[in-house]
């Protein structure tokens, strides 16, 4: 009986403040193992998105027994600002709201992306740059399943101490203009809910 090992990349950013994911081809990124898990994974990304250091986590393991396959497939997730990647024509970010590819991988990572998003150190990784108020709403809300006041929101995280205003209005959105903020750097890392 052959025996069949691959790894489900699932990599997930914020575009116009939505979580999205990368496919390749309309589809999960998927790469055959023959080797080390974790070395076969960092190599392809580097090598396909030119991406080094992507902290990739390892979540759930899917088996299943064909007639003569024995297949294991081991879920991973990641997450980037999407400026740090150059993506070909093969890999385009998705809204996860319009993916149509199968679900159970779809929804175990994004399990565990709410989870990681919660750590500052992520959500930094995402917004490293600038962002409004109203986008970053939309992951704690994401994160915590459920709307929050927008007034006690802003409050929370200037309590916080982990934003700083740019004195910078986005006029590009839709919508009211919207003031920009950025990540303030900590050397810590520590869990934001």
């Amino acid at each position: 009986m052959n025996i069949k090992i691959r790894s489900i990349i699932n990599i997930f950013t914020i575009l116009d403040g939505e979580i999205n994911i990368l496919l390749k081809n309309n589809e999960y990124i998927i790469v055959d193992c023959f080797d080390n898990l974790e070395k076969i994974n960092d190599e392809y990304i580097a090598n396909n998105l030119k991406i080094t250091n992507l902290n990739l986590k390892q979540c759930h393991t899917f088996s299943c027994k064909d007639e003569d396959e024995f297949k294991i497939d081991v879920l991973y997730i990641g997450v980037v600002n999407a400026n740090d990647i150059k993506l070909d024509n093969n890999f385009i970010f998705v809204p996860i709201s319009s993916c149509n590819i199968k679900e159970s991988f779809l929804n175990i990572g994004l399990e565990y992306l709410k989870k990681e998003l919660s750590i500052y150190g992520n959500i930094k990784k995402i917004y490293n740059n600038e962002f409004s108020l109203p986008e970053i709403q939309k992951i704690f809300e994401f994160i915590l399943e459920k709307k929050i006041d927008r007034r006690n929101f802003r409050k929370k995280l200037i309590k916080m101490d982990i934003i700083e205003s740019l004195e910078k209005i986005d006029y590009n959105k839709k919508g009211r203009p919207a003031k920009l903020y950025k990540l303030k750097s900590k050397d810590d890392d520590f869990i934001l809910i």
